[in-house]
């Protein structure tokens, strides 16, 4: 009996001890939801009772290298509407019809179709907005990211407007440091049907401190994007516009065309021209330029003497091929040395050059010079081009990549850095875009510090190329590209074949790469222009009335 009564004792014991633990568990859990959590809970259920639309205040800008922002230019008045709050959408599309640029179709297919607050550009009277009592709409101060103004915008790219995360672009790229969690926003006060709680409206929403933006500086001059997206603009092109700051290897300007409108980037996801591309960033077809890479690798093994000549007569024969040359209605160039076939772009020379150092020495000169490898502006949007593997070269082929054409694609971005070693004699500065990190002030708190300079070729070769730019620019194929009274220019000419026609003739895009000044290269400027057909007469003025405003704004 004993025994009996003292094992009813253990298990009486043993339950009072399960049931204190239990007890303790749920005193835990209760503090820990109530005074560690409760916070966030009470967050949480408040947000319940709000509609959001986050405003653009807390996003960090990008600004130029000397602190001229690109992005948030101007604080402006912006329509805000709530459609879960509209009783009557026929009279609020009337009311957004009224006060912005779009018609009463369109807003009422905007009502239908958003299910989320959304902002549309205010172009009316905001107080005739105020004054309608449309419920649902209402007109804010905000801060407008994109203007029609804005430069640059294929480099620094978009957000989506309904949810504020950058879609392309260094928006896209930087998106972790120009975010902030708590974001300024315009919040609705609703009960649980989402109806507007009387007496209580709407208000701003702010950031939580500790949840800051970042803004981003760039090495970009503000000025010289300006001059270089005016003369593209001017001149109606498509293609692409890269500079560079020669001893630094800073991105100075990018440009690419067609553009777009960063806030209405609906209007162009058909893609058909091509306009959300950063075209500085595509692969194209390269062409004579690609003469600079086979000059350097016969040069820098002494595969050839500078003033050796051969005789063109206007074509060559390599077997059963037969490849002409642009002299051939002329008769050819005649005899030439390195130097003026050049200048001259001289197809039969540099066949015969191609020949003697082989495809082997040719390849792997243009990856040392970058090609077939993305820079690092932004590797998300970056094309690798292509240049062919050694194996894969055949005596034909050999033919075609010596002058620039078949298996080769290169960017613009990758010719421009090519372009900077030559400028450079023969050291490679890694062209970089980010400067660092801003604070709300305006104070960079971070520095993103360049890449070590790499030696590429030897300096004796960079003058002789240097030299072979300035003859181009002289009496060769860019004579368009001079640019006398402010130090002289150099550079290379290619009209590139594509193997792709339209309205029955041959795409051929014009390039022009080149720098100024000639003694003390400053900048770097490589110019494509799409379906330009030549490099010479189309891409080389480009060039010129670029690097013109560019020295231009030196001297101011």
């Amino acid at each position: 009996m004993g025994t009996e009564r003292g094992h009813t004792e253990k298990r009486i014991l043993l339950t009072g001890c399960v049931i204190l633990a239990l007890l303790q568990v749920l005193t835990l859990r209760l503090f820990q939801i109530q005074v560690i959590q409760g916070k966030g809970y009470s967050k949480k259920a408040a947000n319940q009772r709000m509609l959001y639309l986050p405003l653009d205040f807390s996003r960090g800008q990008f600004y130029d290298t000397n602190m001229i922002p690109l992005t948030g230019r101007r604080l402006v008045d912006t329509m805000v509407v709530f459609p879960t709050l509209i009783e009557d959408k026929a009279a609020a599309a009337a009311v957004i019809a009224q006060n912005t640029g779009l018609s009463c179709e369109e807003a009422m297919e905007e009502l239908e179709e958003a299910g989320a607050p959304f902002k549309l550009v205010l172009e009316g009277n905001g107080a005739a907005v105020t004054e309608s009592g449309c419920r649902g709409v209402m007109v804010v101060k905000d801060i407008e990211r994109y203007d029609p103004e804005s430069k640059a915008r294929h480099l620094i790219g978009y957000i989506d407007n309904s949810d504020g995360v950058g879609r392309s672009g260094l928006e896209r790229l930087y998106e972790s440091y120009l975010s902030a969690e708590g974001e300024t926003a315009i919040a609705a006060m609703v009960d649980g049907s989402k109806r507007l709680i009387p007496g209580l409206g709407y208000k701003m929403v702010n950031g939580e401190q500790g949840n800051r933006s970042y803004g981003l500086q760039l090495t970009i001059d503000y000025h010289i994007q300006k001059a270089a997206e005016a003369v593209m603009d001017r001149l109606g092109m498509q293609g692409a516009v890269v500079v560079l700051d020669v001893e630094s290897g800073e991105l100075l300007a990018m440009v690419s065309r067609p553009n777009y409108e960063q806030q209405n980037v609906e209007k162009y996801l058909d893609g058909q021209r091509g306009e959300l591309l950063n075209k500085a960033f595509q692969q194209y077809n390269l062409g004579s330029i690609f003469k600079t890479v086979v000059s350097a690798a016969a040069l820098e093994d002494d595969r050839i003497n500078p003033f050796e000549t051969v005789h063109c007569p206007g074509y060559i024969e390599v077997g059963s091929l037969k490849v002409k040359c642009s002299s051939y209605d002329e008769g050819g160039h005649g005899d030439l040395n390195i130097f003026e076939a050049y200048a001259r772009s001289c197809n039969t020379f540099f066949i015969e050059l191609g020949q003697r150092i082989g495809g082997k020495s040719i390849t792997e000169m243009a990856r040392r010079f970058g090609l077939g490898s993305i820079i690092g502006i932004n590797p998300m949007e970056e094309q690798t081009g292509l240049i062919p593997r050694e194996e894969s070269i055949y005596r034909p082929d050999l033919c075609n990549i010596s002058i620039g054409q078949g298996d080769i694609l290169v960017t613009p971005l990758q010719v421009a850095a090519m372009t900077s070693i030559i400028a450079n004699n023969g050291v490679y500065k890694k062209p970089y875009v980010v400067k660092g990190l801003v604070d709300g002030s305006g104070k960079r708190i971070a520095v993103e510090p360049p890449e070590k300079p790499q030696k590429i070729i030897s300096p004796f070769v960079a003058m002789e190329i240097r030299k072979m730019m300035e003859m181009v620019v002289d009496d060769g194929t860019g004579t368009l590209a001079a640019l006398p009274g402010f130090g002289g220019a150099a550079g290379k000419t290619s009209s590139a074949q594509t193997g792709q026609r339209m309205e029955g003739r041959e795409v051929l895009h014009a390039w022009f790469t080149g720098y100024v000044p000639r003694l003390y290269p400053k900048y770097v400027i490589t110019v494509l222009v799409e379906n330009g057909r030549s490099g010479g007469s189309v891409a080389a003025p480009v060039f010129r009335d670029i690097a013109q405003r560019i020295m231009e704004l030196g001297e101011r």
